[in-house]
């Protein structure tokens, strides 16, 4: 064994003690694996004095094969949690002479990577959930925006009422005069004005009964231009509201675009890391 290949079979443990992560360390030569140091979970059970043969599969040996550095990411499926190993050659005259192999526990960048992919997904459906809230309050601000014009139609249309009942008011007072100067003219003419006289009562009975009628039909459509101011005041103020909870709602689905896009940027990170390691 070469001297070099020896002092690092020696400092195994303490070069193990430099790596932050749960780690194991292999040493081999060309032939045989000269060195190895188990981690406190992941542990490949190799024992020195192995033949290299034996791992033909292994990166090590490619490493030993071709001169060149190696690293790979593997999955939970071998030992139970995911790992990086990297395998770097030992040379000596510009020759191989050895591979020295660190297995790194690579649990957090998976637990990084699935709380990226699991916040992508509540992402996307805080997103969804976001343009729905939007969509009904733009909808429910346009519907009370329509109530609201509606409202005012109502206010005009019960103006014209009122002077359409200012005007049976007036025919009716007018009428009053004429049937009390029917019934004057009526007294004058004596026995050929009675029958006149009972036309002139009617009329005057008529007038009568159209000026109360009115002034109750304008006493009902007070009421009702009250209500219809109340239910006016009240269709601005929830308008106002909506408004807000739109404006709230936008305001919202910003902040989830933003938090989107922070998710698809950790499982870009990711996805390079992923890839370096191959």
């Amino acid at each position: 064994m070469s001297h070099k290949l020896k002092e690092m079979v020696d400092h195994l443990p303490t070069i193990q003690q430099s790596y932050p992560d749960d780690t194991c360390l292999i040493l081999s030569d060309k032939e045989s694996i000269i060195g190895y140091v188990p981690g406190e979970v992941i542990d490949l059970k190799l024992k020195v004095g192995e033949s290299m043969q034996k791992y033909k599969k292994s990166a090590a040996y490619r490493v030993l094969q071709t001169g060149q550095k190696l690293r790979e990411e593997v999955s939970a499926d071998l030992l139970g949690i995911p790992y990086i190993a990297t395998c770097t050659p030992i040379k000596e005259n510009g020759q191989v002479i050895g591979a020295f192999s660190a297995v790194v526990s690579n649990q957090k960048m998976a637990d990084f990577r699935k709380g990226a992919e699991e916040l992508g997904s509540v992402i996307n459906q805080m997103t969804s959930f976001s343009e729905e809230i939007a969509a009904t309050s733009n909808a429910s601000a346009d519907k009370l925006q329509e109530l609201s014009q509606q409202s005012e139609t109502m206010k005009n249309n019960m103006k014209n009422v009122e002077r359409v009942i200012q005007q049976v008011k007036e025919i009716a007072s007018r009428s009053n005069i004429l049937g009390l100067n029917a019934s004057i003219e009526a007294a004058r003419s004596g026995e050929y004005g009675r029958g006149f006289s009972v036309v002139a009562d009617e009329i005057r009975k008529m007038a009568a009964n159209s000026n109360s009628a009115a002034e109750d039909i304008q006493k009902q459509l007070e009421l009702a231009q009250l209500e219809i101011l109340k239910i006016h005041e009240s269709i601005h103020e929830i308008a106002a509201q909506t408004e807000e909870q739109s404006a709230s709602a936008q305001e919202f689905h910003t902040m989830v675009e933003r938090i989107s896009n922070t998710a698809d940027l950790l499982n870009k990170h990711g996805e390079i890391d992923r890839t370096s390691h191959r």
